[in-house]
Formats: C-alpha cells, sequence, structure tokens
C-alpha cells in the first residue's frame, strides 16, 4: 500500500515545481509530502526551487526589458 502513496522523483520533482506556480490538489499534497520525507535528494530540490522562488521575487527591476 505505501508503495502506492509514494510517488517517483520524477513525478515529485513536477509536482514540486508546478506548486510554486500553482496550487496543488489534497492528495498531491499528501504524495509529494510523503515522498519528501523519505527522499532526501527531493526534499533538497524542492527547498531549492522554493529558495529560487522567493530569490526571484526580490529581484531588482533593472532585469525587466527596457521600453525604450
Amino acid at each position: 500500500m505505501i508503495h502506492m502513496l509514494i510517488d517517483s522523483c520524477a513525478h515529485a520533482a513536477k509536482l514540486s515545481s508546478r506548486a510554486m506556480e500553482q496550487p496543488l490538489t489534497p492528495a498531491e499534497r499528501i504524495r509529494l509530502k510523503l515522498h519528501l520525507m523519505m527522499c532526501k535528494r527531493c526534499s533538497n530540490f524542492s527547498r531549492q526551487i522554493e529558495f529560487l522562488r522567493r530569490a526571484s521575487g526580490k529581484m531588482p527591476e533593472i532585469f525587466e526589458k527596457d521600453e525604450d
């Protein structure tokens, strides 16, 4: 039964990435959380994506395209 709850690393990575852009369903959140509890690599990946998302939100506007 537990193997049915734990997604593959590839699927967990997709869910982690998608979660940064849109809400996951309750079932997806549970499955991802369970996988992250058992997989250190995916847990690190998820933390890195979250860090990048937060850092990019604080980037200066100098990277925006000039309208001139």
